[in-house]
């Protein structure tokens, strides 16, 4: 009878062994890294770098932003649910600019993480620019987390491909509109943006609290001269900046984003530069309304 027992406790303890091992074991096609989705958790100052983070980690990362990407990261002021993110995370994606860093990352003390700057020259809009940053961000993303390093390249790999597909074929698309040579003013923030949509930017203007009335009366003097049609504002920095100005020479006036998320449905990189290109398209003169440039 004891001996009875003592098999049936047997069968027992290795039916309970043999669901753990079930239980612990992958699934099929599923391989233990790819059960833990974004342990690598990490910080970006802006949607920017959230994007490329996003881009190349998939899976693989888990990112927070620290500023909306309708706001000038100059206006940034630390929160303290971003202090808890930050001191949860293993690295901090910044351009170098952000003037806060230091500040939060001192206040963070020993729960600091790493800074990982992403030195890129240009605006991030043009697609060479943000492929640049893409490669960067390949580099921080597998010395950070070796594991998954293959990846992160094959993405970046990827990546590269489409986007040099769409610099071209968004070129094309604006030259189709007209876009190539039409005279325009608009905001120093905006300025490489829209020579590379290929209109020719004949004057710049700052935010709207530092235009003086001598500044006013200058530029509305340059776009007159220069038969301005379209006047392009920068949504960070004064989204109606340049509208007086726009009024007074005759010419449309549009407002860009910055940074992806700005606008609705404009969350990710490709989306947001759809979208700025569409902008400028809807404010170009048609083909009626055209006028020749006058020479500077």
């Amino acid at each position: 009878m004891r001996s009875r027992k003592y098999v049936i406790y047997a069968i027992a303890i290795l039916l309970i062994l043999g669901t753990a091992v079930v239980v612990l074991l992958p699934r099929p096609g599923v391989s233990v890294q790819q059960e833990k989705i974004g342990s690598l958790q990490v910080m970006a100052t802006t949607s920017l770098l959230e994007c490329a983070i996003k881009e190349v980690g998939g899976k693989h990362v888990k990112v927070g932003t620290l500023i909306a990407p309708g706001s000038c990261p100059g206006h940034y002021d630390i929160r303290p649910e971003d202090m808890k993110a930050l001191c949860s995370s293993k690295l901090l994606f910044t351009h170098g600019y952000e003037g806060f860093v230091p500040r939060m990352l001192e206040s963070a003390g020993s729960q600091r993480p790493k800074e990982a700057p992403i030195s890129v020259a240009g605006n991030w809009m043009l697609p060479s620019v943000y492929i640049q940053a893409l490669q960067q961000v390949t580099r921080v993303l597998s010395n950070a987390d070796p594991a998954n390093s293959n990846d992160y390249r094959k993405s970046l790999a990827m990546l590269e491909i489409e986007y040099v597909k769409l610099n071209v074929d968004l070129k094309k698309e604006l030259k189709e509109a007209g876009a190539e040579g039409v005279a325009a003013l608009c905001s120093d923030q905006q300025e490489e943006t829209v020579r590379w949509m290929g209109l020719n930017v004949v004057d710049v203007y700052p935010r709207s609290e530092q235009f003086t009335p001598v500044l006013l009366h200058h530029i509305t003097g340059v776009g007159r001269k220069n038969k301005v049609r379209i006047c392009v504002d920068n949504l960070q920095s004064g989204p109606t900046a340049g509208r007086p100005l726009a009024r007074d020479i005759g010419a449309s006036h549009v407002t860009l984003s910055n940074f992806p998320g700005g606008f609705p449905d404009t969350e990710t990189w490709r989306s947001w530069v759809e979208d700025n290109v569409q902008r400028v398209i809807a404010g170009l003169p048609k083909a009626a309304d055209s006028q020749p440039q006058a020479v500077n």
